[in-house]
C-alpha cells in the first residue's frame, strides 16, 4: 500500500488546529505527518507535539534547509525527536534558496549541492555517537560527540533539479518532489535512479507533495490557484522544473511577464492545462484518479497539502477536513 501523509501546518488553520487534524488523520489511516518551514513556525516544533499525541505515524520534516542549522545541532534535534517518538522520525533536507538563506537568514547560500551532501555526511557521523571531526568545503565540526545512545534516522532530500535528484539517489534514503506532472515523473526520476545505481544501492523512497482541493467551487478556486502557482513559478528553480515537464512556453511567458511588471499577464500564463497538471482538484472521484496517477508513475508515498478557496474561517476548516477525509476514504491503508 502507498504511504499517505498530511502536510502541517495547513494554510488557513492555526498550527494547533493543523496538528489536531493530523492526529485525527492517524485514526483515518494516514501513515505519515510531514511538517515544513517557510516563514511561519519552525519545522521541528510540530513534530514534538505530534510525537506525544500519535502512536504509529511516521513524522517527517520537508524540508529543513541545510544552511540554517549546523550538523551538530541537527543531530541533537533529531536525537531528541527520535527518542520521544519511538524512532518514527524522517529528516528531510534541502538547499532552500538565496532569498530565504541570504535574505531572510543573512547567511551565504554558496555551493548548495556540496552543502547538502556534506550536511548529510556530517549529521550521520554526529548521530553515530562517536567523537567526530569533519572538515568539508562548507561544513566543519570539531570533536563533537552526541550524548546518549546513538540513533539512526532516514534522510530524504528535497530536489527540483537533476543534480540534486542524483545526489538523493546516491547519498540519501529517499527523494521528496513537489509540483510534479504524473506522466513526467518517470523522466524526473531518471537521475535519482542513476545516482542509486552508481552508488551500488537500490533507490530509496519516492515521495511527492501534492496540493489537493476536493469539492471546491472552481470559479473561486482557479484564480487563487493561478496566484499560488505564479508565486512559485517566478523562482528560477521552479520555473525550470515546469519547463522540464513540458510547460516551457507557459513558464517562459510567465517569467517574462513578471520581470516586465505585467502581473496580470503572468497570471494568465498559468493555463488551465498547467493548473490541472500540477494541482489535484475536483470531485472526490476525480481527485482520487489524479492521486493514483502519481502512484502509477513511480511515486511510493504522497504528502497531501489541503487547499481551499473559502474565506470564512469555519467554512475553511470544514472544507479542509472534507479533503482530508475524502482522500483517506480513497487511499488510506
Amino acid at each position: 500500500m502507498p504511504g499517505l501523509g498530511l502536510a502541517v501546518p495547513i494554510e488557513g488553520l492555526s498550527l494547533r488546529e493543523s496538528l489536531e487534524l493530523a492526529a485525527e488523520a492517524e485514526e483515518l489511516g494516514y501513515s505519515d505527518a510531514w511538517s515544513y518551514e517557510v516563514d511561519t513556525n519552525d519545522g521541528f516544533t510540530p513534530l514534538g507535539w505530534l510525537a506525544a499525541r500519535t502512536r504509529r505515524m511516521r513524522l517527517g520534516i520537508s524540508l529543513v534547509p541545510a544552511f540554517s542549522r549546523p550538523p551538530a545541532l541537527l543531530a541533537m534535534t533529531v536525537s531528541g525527536l527520535q527518542d520521544i517518538s519511538g524512532g518514527r522520525l524522517l529528516l528531510g533536507l534541502g538547499a532552500s534558496s538565496p532569498a530565504v538563506i541570504g535574505g531572510w537568514m543573512g547567511l551565504e547560500h554558496a555551493k548548495p549541492l556540496t552543502r547538502v551532501r556534506e550536511t548529510i555526511e556530517a549529521t550521520r557521523l554526529a548521530l553515530s555517537g562517536e567523537r567526530t571531526t569533519y572538515r568539508g568545503e562548507t561544513v566543519r565540526m570539531e570533536g563533537f560527540r552526541l550524548g546518549g545512545a546513538p540513533t539512526g534516522v532516514p534522510v530524504v532530500l528535497g530536489a527540483l533539479g537533476p543534480r540534486m535528484n542524483r545526489l538523493a539517489g546516491s547519498d540519501a534514503d529517499g527523494l521528496i518532489m513537489v509540483f510534479t506532472v504524473p506522466e513526467r515523473t518517470p523522466v524526473l526520476l531518471e537521475e535519482f535512479r542513476a545516482g542509486a545505481r552508481e552508488a551500488g544501492r537500490p533507490p530509496g523512497e519516492v515521495i511527492t507533495k501534492v496540493f489537493v482541493a476536493v469539492d471546491e467551487d472552481l470559479a473561486t478556486l482557479r484564480p487563487q490557484l493561478r496566484r499560488f502557482i505564479t508565486g512559485y513559478a517566478i523562482v528560477p528553480a521552479y520555473n525550470d522544473l515546469l519547463s522540464r515537464q513540458g510547460f516551457a512556453a507557459e513558464a517562459g511567458a510567465l517569467a517574462t511577464a513578471w520581470a516586465d511588471g505585467r502581473r496580470g499577464d503572468a497570471l494568465e500564463a498559468v493555463t488551465d492545462d498547467l493548473l490541472r497538471a500540477l494541482i489535484v482538484f475536483g470531485s472526490a472521484a476525480a481527485c482520487e484518479a489524479q492521486l493514483r496517477a502519481h502512484l502509477d508513475n513511480g511515486v511510493d508515498s504522497l504528502i497531501i497539502a489541503p487547499i481551499t478557496a473559502a474565506a470564512d474561517p469555519d467554512e475553511r476548516r470544514d472544507r479542509v477536513r472534507n479533503t482530508v477525509r475524502q482522500v483517506a476514504r480513497s487511499l488510506a491503508r
